[in-house]
């Protein structure tokens, strides 16, 4: 009889659940951590992308339509890469004296704000609330325009 409880009381079924439930929920918070950096560096890159097509479509073209151009080709990519175009700030300028050297560049910015996954405030053990900071997404090309 002492061998089956001590059998019992030192035996290793279900160690295996235990530990398995213990270390599921540290797993799915890094798992959806690296899920919602996987989906801002995407909408980097594609944003990022837009910018430079934006800006070398728009020294292309040249003349007095190169806003038009920039802003088409950006809306392109961003509709292609399933970003709401409302949801970016494109602005597309030109300066003519660049770095006082008398270089024209033309300069393709967008921002748009990360929208998470998580809509909710997040609590903590104790009762603390932490406040979701928004990430702000910015990207940036620069192009030397010879034809303006």
């Amino acid at each position: 009889m002492k061998s089956r409880i001590r059998s019992f009381v030192r035996g290793t079924r279900g160690q295996s659940m235990v530990e398995f439930a213990l270390i599921l929920p540290m797993m799915l918070v890094v798992m959806f951590m690296i899920t919602e950096f996987g989906r801002a560096l995407y909408q980097y890159n594609v944003m990022t992308t837009a910018t430079r097509e934006a800006c070398r479509q728009a020294v292309v073209a040249g003349g007095g339509n190169y806003t038009a151009v920039a802003d088409s080709a950006a809306n392109a990519i961003l509709t292609a890469g399933h970003i709401p175009l409302n949801s970016v700030k494109l602005v597309v300028s030109l300066d003519t004296n660049f770095d006082g050297a008398n270089l024209h560049v033309l300069k393709v910015t967008a921002d748009k704000t990360f929208d998470w996954a998580f809509k909710g405030p997040l609590t903590m053990s104790g009762g603390a609330q932490v406040s979701k900071t928004a990430l702000n997404l910015h990207a940036e090309t620069l192009m030397h325009a010879e034809t303006f």
